[in-house]
């Protein structure tokens, strides 16, 4: 017989020990089973990860498509000034140069003056809530298409506007279109979603590695008896990888049943406000066949790492011996080179975009995620084989964890790599929302509301916000920037003394008055890129400093006199008792349209609601994940108790209550959980530790011990539950016709 027709006959036999192996076909058809099911569950969510992955690339194509190009060229520009009436509701507004303008992706043509296009979802807010619609007088005639787009959920609008091409903040756009980079993406933010799809992709690998080693000594001493019979190491792993591979191929099958099953539910759902359009949810083929490749090279290679001990000494393990101490070396490198790649992002000074640090940031984290599992079952074989005495559960207990402690590691693998990644994002995210609201906090006063508008608006925004109830007073604030004859920056702000005193805590502030909070001396000349100057006035007073906004020179009108403004604001004192002042501000001033724009610490801030959004995303990706990890458990525990179906029928027929025998499995899941809670706090601390000093290293590490200890103590009730899940299969094994077929 040719190499090959062996090789084929060693391939068909795996096969045969897959289907048909065991004592009956029943007890075959049963292992496989169990890990048709966990690899098909892991196979399910990997490729709705891919698909998700697929989608959100779309979304961010779309988003890149309607990005303004402000590089001159030929041709005819048009005119963009970006307002938003509130934080969620960005408004474009376009003023074209002439014809030939460049339209934006969605829009046919560019609204007139007085008309308004809105997404499909403005247009139905403004129908349901009267208070939207009222913040524009514009005409709506039309809606824009999923080109220009995020989602479907999307509020946006465009409208036609006059006077833009003289406005401050006015963009010349030449086109639309801008390539999608990870460099335009805040770093935080980037990286936080980087982690975020390690939560769900690492522990779906995890499950696919423990479910193809369901039955796993039973399979081994099968396989070493083929050894003693002359098999050799090379047919051996032939027959392992073919076993292994139907378990795959099933799994593999029923997992993209599962993913067609709930595809259509999975696209229309809405996480914090993040959708997608249904035409997007296709995964790309590209990513359908790593998913497909991947799963069978991690479930051979689960089978092979199963195989050193019955190459060496099949004899040991097929008398079911104690299998030679496991080595710490290879394990320790896996963590250690994950902890070096972290590191990698700390030790060199800064300079190095978001995009630079995230392969190291990604690849640091996986391996360290990876290391948990890898590190747990010696862990467990170190602490056990010290222990000694108890009660006759907990010596069962003992006992079984000291001749095999890498099945129970396997069982709770998935659970505390769940827990890992969730403690590692949830500390970053806990981090970096509480430097946010500090930075937040830092720069908005509560009872201000902040309006940014064009000067020619100054006096009309100042006679709308005077009369809204709730508003103590308003007050405009100029700011120019000057040059000191040292070159020195110099920021200089014009405003009434009501503003001055409670802005800057000036004290005996009147009409004409001056301040300086910085080292300016009387007589310095003041420049200004515009070619005016000023001079300090020679009695000027002092600022005390430490207020929120940094200004070196404080000038009253009178004081200021010619000076002309850079920026211009108007501020408006908001009296706390009236809870929806803020509100009546921003509906005030809407009729002025692109020339006012109304911020403060009572409208949300972006950044600040894409934080939660990923918190919200933490949360929602964590049940997910340890929901799976208990059903992935149960399969496994149930194959657990499968397998050693001998053991527990001799030790009843012995005379061994099955209270006793529960007791004993249910502590012989719950030691290996326990030491996998300290090893994923710790590794989960750790990791989210070293990323925050990459991130900023003057950031604060924020522990949240309630979260931590909530999710711990989930963990352990989730695999005590799955335990207790499988009793019932525990007294099939033990009934009489058990008894005696064993």
């Amino acid at each position: 017989m040719s190499r090959g027709a062996h090789r084929l006959t060693d391939l068909a036999l795996g096969v045969r020990l897959a289907v048909g192996g065991g004592r009956t076909l029943r007890t075959s058809l049963l292992r496989l089973a169990l890990t048709t099911i966990g690899v098909g569950l892991a196979t399910a969510v990997l490729l709705l990860v891919a698909t998700a992955a697929s989608a959100l690339d779309s979304r961010g194509d779309r988003i890149a498509a309607r990005e303004p190009d402000t590089t001159a060229r030929q041709g005819t520009p048009v005119f963009v000034l970006e307002h938003h009436p509130a934080w969620d509701l960005p408004v474009e507004y376009l003023e074209p140069a002439g014809p030939g303008a460049p339209v934006p992706p969605g829009l046919r043509s560019i609204p007139a003056p007085g008309q308004l296009v809105v997404s499909p979802a403005l247009a139905e807010k403004m129908r349901s809530d009267p208070s939207v619609r009222e913040m524009f007088s514009q005409q709506v005639v039309g809606v824009i298409e999923p080109a220009g787009l995020a989602g479907p959920n999307e509020l946006r609008a465009y409208a036609g506007g006059t006077g833009l091409r003289k406005a401050e903040y006015v963009r010349t756009v030449y086109a639309f279109g801008q390539p999608s980079s990870l460099d335009s993406v805040p770093p935080q933010l980037m990286l936080l979603g980087g982690i975020g799809f390690l939560v769900l992709l690492v522990p779906m690998l995890v499950f696919v590695a423990t479910s193809s080693r369901i039955a796993g000594p039973e399979r081994e001493r099968r396989l070493s008896a083929l050894r003693l019979a002359g098999a050799g190491a090379a047919q051996v792993r032939r027959i392992a990888a073919a076993e292994a591979l139907v378990g795959a191929g099933s799994g593999a099958l029923l997992g993209l049943v599962l993913f067609l099953a709930v595809r259509s539910l999975a696209a229309s759902a809405q996480l914090a406000g993040v959708t997608v359009f249904p035409a997007d949810f296709t995964p790309k083929w590209s990513l359908v066949l790593l998913v497909f490749a991947v799963i069978p090279l991690i479930s051979v290679a689960s089978a092979w790492l199963g195989l050193r001990g019955l190459i060496v000494e099949p004899l040991a393990v097929f008398r079911r011996g104690k299998p030679a101490r496991r080595r710490l070396w290879w394990r320790a490198l896996l963590v250690g080179s994950g902890t070096a790649a972290l590191f990698a992002t700390v030790l060199p000074p800064g300079g190095r975009s978001a995009g630079d640090l995230l392969p190291f940031i990604l690849l640091g984290t996986t391996l360290l995620l990876l290391g948990v599992p890898t590190l747990l079952p010696w862990l467990i074989e170190s602490a056990v084989n010290r222990l000694r005495g108890g009660f006759p559960a907990w010596q069962l207990a003992v006992r079984r964890l000291q001749l095999d402690s890498g099945t129970p590691s396997r069982v709770v693998a998935g659970v505390v790599v769940v827990l890992a990644a969730v403690v590692t994002l949830q500390t970053l995210l806990g981090s970096v929302q509480v430097g946010a609201n500090q930075d937040r906090r830092s720069y908005y006063d509560t009872d201000v509301a902040q309006i940014s508008v064009e000067a020619s608006a100054e006096d009309d925004v100042i006679a709308l916000v005077d009369g809204v109830p709730g508003v103590r007073w308003v007050e405009p604030e100029r700011w120019v920037a000057m040059r000191s004859p040292d070159d020195g920056y110099v920021s200089v702000v014009v405003a009434p003394c009501p503003l001055l005193k409670y802005r800057f805590h000036v004290s005996g502030c009147a009409e004409g008055d001056a301040f300086v909070a910085s080292g300016l001396m009387p007589g310095e000349v003041l420049d200004s890129s515009g070619g005016q100057a000023f001079t300090v006035p020679a009695n000027v007073g002092h600022s005390p400093g430490g207020t929120r906004e940094a200004a070196d020179l404080l000038l009253t009108p009178t004081a200021a006199g010619q000076l002309r403004a850079d920026y211009h604001d108007v501020e408006a004192l908001l009296d706390p008792a009236v809870p929806d002042a803020f509100d009546q501000v921003r509906s005030a001033v809407s009729t002025l349209e692109w020339r006012a724009s109304v911020s403060g610490a009572a409208a949300e801030d972006t950044s600040a609601a894409t934080l939660q959004t990923m918190r919200v995303l933490l949360y929602a990706g964590a049940v997910l994940t340890m929901l799976l990890a208990g059903i992935s458990m149960l399969v496994l525990i149930v194959g657990q108790v499968s397998e050693r179906r001998r053991p527990f029928a001799a030790m009843t027929a012995a005379g061994v209550p099955r209270g006793v025998l529960g007791r004993s499995l249910l502590w012989q899941n719950a030691v290996p959980v326990v030491f996998g809670v300290v090893v994923a706090a710790g590794t989960g601390i750790g990791a989210a530790a070293l990323i925050m000093r990459a991130l900023d290293p003057k950031s604060e590490l924020l522990l949240d011990g309630g979260f931590i200890g909530l999710v711990s103590g989930a963990a352990v009730v989730l695999v005590l539950a799955a335990t207790a899940a499988a009793l019932p299969g525990l007294r099939s094994v033990t009934k009489l016709e058990a008894l005696r077929m064993e």
